[in-house]
């Protein structure tokens, strides 16, 4: 699964952050994957991960609060495309990011290779029956 992080806040608003390797972390530490330096960002401040079926949950660090649609939370939750995550002064849209399309060139050409061959096949036999008639 891939995911989306908008920044909307007007001090950084910027390019999406995506997001394909959980866990995900949030914060001003050095060994987030995303580091935010915003007031009221803690060190490790959030935890995204990818828990399968249930979708992506969010862990907040224990002294941390998330605002999520202005809901306040200090214990994982599910997080919902399109909501409004705020880590302190920072505020964040996640979105679910859309799925590329696989490259499927080598075997479509093998299929389009296969069926020329096959045509190819067809032809021959009919002309050794017209010859042999």
């Amino acid at each position: 699964m891939k995911i989306r992080l908008e920044r909307i806040d007007e001090a950084t608003a910027g390019d999406p952050i995506e997001a394909r390797r959980f866990p995900f972390a949030l914060g001003q530490a050095k060994e987030c994957d995303l580091r935010i330096d915003a007031k009221g960002v803690w060190g490790k401040h959030l935890i995204l991960d990818n828990d399968g079926e249930n979708g992506i949950t969010a862990t907040p660090c224990p002294d941390a609060l998330v605002v999520v649609n202005g809901d306040s939370h200090r214990k994982k939750f599910r997080l919902n495309h399109g909501d409004l995550v705020e880590l302190g002064a920072a505020k964040f849209h996640f979105w679910l990011a859309p799925l590329g399309q696989a490259d499927r060139r080598l075997f479509e050409g093998s299929i389009w290779a296969a069926l020329f061959l096959l045509a190819l096949g067809q032809a021959g036999v009919i002309a050794w029956l017209l010859n042999s008639s």
